[in-house]
């Protein structure tokens, strides 16, 4: 008996020694080789971190004038389960959110697990007062900021949006949003384990994002914007778009279309196709705006007589299997008549007169298969018909418009190394990218070529030309009508329509270049002249006696 016990007593004796010496060794290894990750678990369950909002740079027209900027809002926010574990809480909470208490006291318990929930965003200073009016411990405030766009739906397109984290999604709002972003700060806490908040540690505060200044001008922005809308409204078209380059600076001071979006009701909401800005991200086949291209190729790479007549008739020209058709008869045709008259026939005569290099002299001096602008997102490559060799008929149909597809900007360039004197000149959307040096203009016409040009497009705005419809009571202007059958799904649609206007003014000394492109108008207005020329003449007529810096014109 008396053995027994020694035994047990010896037994638990070991097994105790063994426990202890397991506990120390156990101790050892935690506080030698888990140090680090049991002080990370210990904080992870006592020290938290709060994101502290960077106000948001603003974006200024080219005058200053605000088109988008952040004011200070309040995000509330909670731990799920002290609120809910606070009588009556829920229900008081919801009355001063305006929020159904159905659907509050839903959203606290699918995410009691949680420590921090926020319970509303963006929210203004009197509803935020509300709130902490009723005294409830277990609801916070914290500063942040709610972006406003007083450049409205004219500059949206252009502009852009961020969405419910401030973060840019469209636009320059995008392009830019690392240098609107700033730096955004933090705040560390301690909590108990009810979840209270009971010391703060460490605040390091935010630091501001930079303002990004455009070459828009708001005024001329807004006046491009309801040329376009009344424009659609009266042709009964799906949409047109709008650009107004600078000719002295390539600065683009409006770019917008009609339809657009409001951004201060589209925030949080989902990307939309209105939120696009089709001056930079839209292709499409100039039509007849492309001639007077064609027609400066021409005059300096074929051998003609600019005295001779062109003969169009009987309205059609056979190509092979393929024919050229004129809207009609209209006989023999002086140089510039071909322009004036808008010709098919007459400039593919002339085009094939000429030496096969049209292509390679697009892509040469105008830059065709590349970006125009390299900084809009969602903006394509321009295009143009890649074979080895084109075909009589493919080098005619290129001459007026068929086989290559440009951006409204890209077509802009094109009409303004026209009015600046022949050079290929860079286009600019933000002030902040002409702080290097800024690319010098490159000749690719000659001075002749476009004095004729020129005059001819002068005289395309004329009673006799297509364009009459362009012309502004006491101001010259000069420029080119469109239209072609709409592109889509691999074929040519033959009731719907793209039209088109491109241009300058004044003519005499060039302020402006405006590229006007109208989608899908009514049959009645399916042509340039009816529905894109007016539209050019409200612009300029409205923003005549506004320059870039707001004086009169000459």
């Amino acid at each position: 008996m008396q053995l027994g016990k020694k035994i047990r007593f010896w037994f638990l004796g070991l097994l105790w020694t063994m426990i202890t010496a397991g506990i120390a060794i156990r101790l050892v290894y935690l506080a030698a080789y888990q140090r680090n990750f049991l002080l990370g678990q210990s904080k992870a369950r006592v020290e938290r971190q709060m994101t502290l909002a960077a106000k948001r740079g603003r974006i200024l027209d080219r005058n200053g004038r605000i088109l988008a900027m952040s004011k200070p809002v309040n995000d509330l926010w909670t731990s799920p389960k002290l609120l809910l574990a606070e009588p009556g809480a829920s229900h008081i909470l919801a009355k001063a959110l305006a929020m159904p208490h159905a659907k509050l006291l839903a959203k606290l318990e699918a995410n009691k697990h949680r420590d921090f929930l926020y319970l509303a965003r963006n929210i203004d200073d009197t509803v935020t007062s509300k709130v902490k009016a009723l005294g409830l411990k277990s609801v916070n405030a914290t500063q942040s900021y709610a972006r406003f766009y007083p450049g409205g739906k004219a500059s949206a397109q252009a502009v852009g949006l961020v969405n419910i984290d401030g973060a840019g999604i469209e636009g320059i709002e995008y392009s830019y949003d690392k240098l609107l972003s700033g730096q955004a700060g933090y705040a560390k806490y301690l909590i108990n384990p009810f979840g209270e908040t009971i010391e703060s540690i460490h605040h390091h505060p935010p630091t501001p994002g930079e303002d990004v200044q455009l070459t828009i001008d708001r005024s001329i922005q807004y006046m491009t914007y309801q040329a376009l809308r009344e424009g659609v409204k009266q042709t009964k078209a799906k949409s047109a778009i709008g650009l107004v380059l600078e000719v002295a600076t390539g600065d683009i001071v409006a770019a917008t279309a009609y339809p657009s979006f409001n951004p201060d009701e589209q925030k949080g909401q989902k990307q939309s196709r209105a939120m696009r800005n089709k001056v930079f991200t839209d292709l499409y086949e100039p039509g007849s705006t492309f001639k007077p291209i064609a027609m400066a190729y021409v005059l300096e790479n074929a051998q003609i007589d600019r005295q001779k007549k062109i003969q169009t008739h009987p309205g059609e020209f056979k190509l092979g299997s393929h024919t050229v058709k004129d809207v009609r008869n209209f006989g023999a045709l002086t140089l510039e008549d071909v322009l004036i008259r808008s010709s098919n026939i007459g400039i593919a005569k002339l085009m094939l007169a000429s030496a096969k290099t049209f292509p390679a002299w697009l892509k040469e001096r105008y830059h065709v298969g590349e970006k125009a602008l390299r900084l809009f997102p969602g903006e394509p490559t321009s295009t143009i018909i890649n074979k080895a060799q084109l075909s009589d008929f493919e080098h005619a149909t290129l001459s007026f418009g068929y086989g290559l597809s440009l951006s409204p900007l890209h077509l802009g360039q094109f009409y303004l190394s026209i009015a600046n004197g022949g050079f290929y000149q860079p286009v600019h959307l933000v002030r902040q990218d002409l702080t290097s040096q800024p690319a010098k203009p490159q000749r690719v016409l000659k001075p002749d070529t476009v004095k004729t040009i020129a005059d001819i497009l002068h005289k395309t705005t004329s009673a006799r030309g297509t364009a009459w419809r362009a012309a502004v009571s006491g101001l010259k202007v000069a420029g080119k009508t469109g239209t072609i059958h709409l592109y889509e799904n691999g074929r040519y649609h033959d009731d719907r329509y793209i039209a088109s206007f491109a241009g300058f003014a004044p003519y005499e000394q060039p302020k402006y270049v405006v590229v006007v492109v109208v989608e899908e108008p009514s049959k009645a207005y399916h042509y340039g002249g009816q529905s894109a020329a007016p539209i050019f003449s409200k612009i300029i007529a409205n923003t005549r006696f506004i320059s870039a810096d707001h004086k009169e014109l000459p």
